[in-house]
C-alpha cells in the first residue's frame, strides 16, 4: 500500500530542480538561462522570473538557480532569479536593513530609516529624463541646472562666479568715503 502524503511530497519535489547556470542571456524582453541540471540534463532558454522593478545579471562562475516545472511538465519550465553564492554577498545587516550591490562591491545601503549610503567605485550619476543633473566623481561634483539654496553656504576654498574670485578680486573706480566702487574685476 502506498502512502498518499509521500506520493504528494515526491510529486511536489520532482517539480523543483536545481541547476548550474552555464549561460545567461539578458538581451531580450525575458532574461533566459541555459543550465546543467542533475543527471546530466541540459536545459536552454529557460525564462527567469524576476520581481517587478528589479533585474540582475549574476556572474556566471558559481551561479545556480532553481527551476520549476509547471504541472510537473519538463517542457514547461521557468527559473527563479539566479544566485551566486561564490560572489561576495554583503553581510552583517541589522534587522530592517536592505542592500543592493554588484559584483564589484558597489552598493546602495538602506540602514533602517537612519542613513541611505551609496558607495560607488568611480562615479555616481543622477539623471532626469535621460539628462544627467548630478555627477559625482573623486575629482568633484557637477550639477547641471540651477541651484537654489535655502540656507547659508560655507566654502573651505575660494568661490568663483563668472570667473571672478570672491577672495582675490579687485574693484575699478575706487573712490574715497561713502562712494560706491565699480564692479569686481
Amino acid at each position: 500500500m502506498s502512502d498518499p502524503l509521500m506520493e504528494l511530497h515526491y510529486a511536489q519535489r520532482s517539480q523543483t530542480l536545481r541547476g548550474v547556470v552555464q549561460e545567461l542571456n539578458d538581451t531580450g524582453p525575458d532574461q533566459t538561462v541555459s543550465l546543467q541540471m542533475h543527471f546530466g540534463q541540459a536545459r536552454s532558454r529557460v525564462p527567469v522570473h524576476q520581481p517587478f522593478g528589479f533585474s540582475s545579471h549574476a556572474p556566471l562562475d558559481g551561479a545556480v538557480t532553481h527551476v520549476i516545472q509547471n504541472g510537473a511538465d519538463p517542457s514547461d519550465l521557468f527559473a527563479l532569479p539566479v544566485a551566486n553564492p561564490s560572489a561576495a554577498r554583503m553581510s552583517g545587516l541589522q534587522s530592517g536593513e536592505s542592500i543592493l550591490y554588484d559584483a564589484a562591491g558597489q552598493k546602495v545601503y538602506l540602514q533602517n530609516g537612519k542613513i541611505v549610503r551609496i558607495d560607488a567605485l568611480e562615479e555616481m550619476r543622477v539623471s532626469i529624463g535621460g539628462q544627467p543633473v548630478l555627477d559625482v566623481t573623486p575629482e568633484g561634483v557637477v550639477i547641471t541646472g540651477s541651484l537654489s539654496v535655502s540656507k547659508g553656504i560655507t566654502a573651505g576654498d575660494d568661490v568663483k562666479a563668472g570667473g571672478i574670485s570672491l577672495q582675490n578680486h579687485t574693484h575699478s573706480n575706487v573712490k574715497q568715503g561713502t562712494d560706491s566702487t565699480g564692479k569686481p574685476q
